[in-house]
């Protein structure tokens, strides 16, 4: 976790749904490729598709909160009102 004070409008950039559960599944990939899983069943494929589409979701909520955070923040810079630090966590 690391503090960092908001000096552009936006800091952070808007992340589709769909880039991070491909980012997920790719990850997932290599996952099995790594666990010697070369061709895995149709059971552990469903998990994976569930376990990315799941994990995406809750990926795209945090960094929306995320957003909404930088974005009030500036918005009260701009204001003149005294910004607040964004925690921000990796």
């Amino acid at each position: 976790m690391y503090f960092c004070t908001v000096k552009k409008t936006y800091a952070m950039k808007n992340i589709s749904k769909k880039v991070i559960t491909a980012a997920v599944d790719e990850a997932l990939q290599q996952v099995l490729i790594k666990l010697e899983i070369l061709d895995p069943s149709k059971k552990t494929k469903k998990m994976a598709d569930n376990l990315s589409r799941k994990f995406s979701t809750q990926i795209r909520s945090e960094v929306k909160k995320g957003l909404t955070k930088v974005k009030k923040t500036a918005a009260s810079k701009s204001k003149g009102k005294k910004a607040k630090k964004v925690v921000v966590t990796a």
